[in-house]
């Protein structure tokens, strides 16, 4: 699987006719402990696999919410959740963790991963999301999430997680 790329994100925003706020900071790892605040609410993003690794998901919800495996197992109608390796990550997404983004799904050709978004989530309001990297957020109004979404052929599921 080949890196994905910053300029690869890029691209695809541009193509899709879609405006972003770019915001440059420190490497994010993980959302807890953050030591700046950047503009609007934040997601995590989370890649699970069921108990058999048949079925991927890609889960986004609110960034100060704590995923609850066992209940989001039961949402999905999966016998268990876990988290995909570092290894499985990157030959699936070509991202490492701790810099995992919808907008890497652009690798995901086979259509592997299901989206599942937290109904939380306004969904009038704008979400942040890392390029590919994880020293820049991009903030993009979530109607255009949803239009990159279904240009990659990934149209996600609403849970109440």
């Amino acid at each position: 699987m080949p890196q994905a790329t910053e300029q690869e994100a890029y691209e695809l925003l541009s193509h899709l006719g879609i405006s972003y706020q770019k915001v440059d900071h420190p490497a994010i790892t993980s959302v807890k402990n953050l030591t700046f605040d950047l503009p609007g609410p934040q997601v995590k993003n989370l890649l699970l696999k069921s108990k058999k690794g048949k079925q991927i998901y890609l889960v986004i919800l609110p960034d100060e919410k704590h995923a609850d495996l066992k209940k989001l197992a039961d949402e999905l109608a999966e016998k268990r959740l876990s988290f995909l390796s570092e290894e499985q990550m990157t030959q699936l997404l070509g991202v490492p963790a701790g810099t995992l983004t919808p907008l890497a799904l652009m690798h995901d050709t086979e259509n592997q991963i299901q989206v599942v978004i937290d109904a939380a989530i306004d969904q009038k309001d704008t979400v942040g999301f890392h390029p590919n990297i994880n020293t820049t957020t991009l903030i993009i109004d979530f109607v255009d999430f949803q239009k990159i979404l279904k240009y990659l052929n990934h149209l996600p599921i609403f849970e109440s997680l």
